[in-house]
């Protein structure tokens, strides 16, 4: 039986992003840059790392313009403001502020403070994508600006979206609210929707210092979600497009994000023996969906509340090779199973 080695994976599958995605100005870039610039810190590769900032430097500069719903993205996002924590990015710095103020002074937002739809601030639409979008970016910035506003926004955000979403039937988290009616829940529990949320949770437990007073809750709520997602992972370790629905199709970057959970539970120690198991297993069947040239297979398109929410309506979302949404997840959960000390898959 083939040996599988992580790192060569990760790295076909970058190959593939960078052929695909061009300058990264698409949102999706964000997660596919913070993935690469993690998996380079972690394996020590610094012409990985080399390769991640000569991506994320122009945004640094202002050499290159995005496309986006929040301004973060401007200076290249989460990698950008990771990589400046690190140390690895100085001349970050005031651009990382810069777009921290602008996130916290200057967005639209619910009347409960989450951010929500800028085309339309007048009806509220909040989703959990912005989990992903904008607390590990203040997260990290704040840690790095020693900013405690920039980290209690970066908490609240997460802490007010998950405790709304959250469906106590089975702890999976609901997408969005008031995209299909007035005071309206989306039905789902989205496999990319409940990463979304997983990512945000993930970066609170990973960062927020041990004496924190936000760290409890945050700890509950990352461990809460991780035990409804252990339960609805099927028998090849792989996470579908309706969690609570295996009929639906298999859905790979929900997959990765709710991996890369996992991986970061069992290395902080808030996630048991069960975990780790559920880890390697999801890895193997990752690994069967990542085809030789490092194309991803099996990622839902974008998704945002279809129709009126209804479960059968995301279920009948597309999934198109190489999604632009594909390769973050697989950089992101290949990095810390590196980390964590699984470094490769036997097929």
């Amino acid at each position: 039986m083939p040996t599988l080695i992580l790192t060569e994976t990760a790295l076909l599958v970058l190959d593939k992003a960078e052929e695909k995605q061009g300058e990264f100005r698409h949102y999706t870039g964000i997660l596919t840059m913070h993935g690469a610039a993690r998996l380079a810190v972690i394996t020590s590769d610094d012409a990985l790392l080399k390769r991640t900032l000569g991506h994320l430097t122009p945004f640094v500069r202002r050499e290159r313009d995005f496309n986006g719903n929040f301004p973060n993205y401007f200076c290249g996002g989460n990698g950008t403001a990771w990589l400046h924590l690190l140390g690895k990015f100085p001349e970050a710095k005031d651009e990382v502020r810069r777009y921290a103020e602008i996130t916290l002074n200057e967005s639209v937002r619910d009347r409960d403070g989450i951010l929500c739809m800028p085309k339309c601030p007048e009806q509220e639409k909040i989703w959990i994508d912005v989990a992903f979008a904008v607390t590990p970016f203040l997260l990290f910035a704040g840690l790095a600006l020693e900013e405690d506003k920039y980290i209690e926004d970066a908490w609240q955000q997460t802490a007010k979206m998950v405790r709304q979403f959250n469906d106590p039937a089975c702890d999976l988290l609901h997408q969005s609210k008031n995209f299909n009616g007035a005071g309206n829940f989306s039905e789902d529990h989205w496999s990319r929707g409940n990463g979304w949320g997983m990512l945000a949770l993930t970066e609170l437990v990973n960062y927020l210092p041990e004496s924190d007073p936000r760290r409890p809750e945050a700890e509950e709520m990352f461990v809460r979600l991780c035990k409804g997602c252990l339960a609805v992972q099927d028998e090849n370790g792989m996470f579908h497009q309706e969690l609570t629905d295996h009929t639906s199709f298999v859905e790979t970057s929900g997959t990765g994000l709710l991996l890369y959970g996992f991986g970061v539970g069992i290395e902080k120690g808030l996630l048991g023996d069960e975990f780790r198991v559920a880890l390697e297993k999801g890895l193997k069947g990752y690994m069967s969906y990542i085809a030789l040239d490092g194309s991803v297979l099996n990622t839902c398109r974008g998704c945002l509340c279809p129709g009126n929410g209804t479960i059968e309506e995301y279920k009948a979302m597309t999934f198109p090779i190489n999604d632009p949404h594909a390769f973050g997840p697989v950089l992101l959960s290949f990095g810390q199973a590196i980390r964590v000390g699984i470094d490769s898959i036997t097929a």
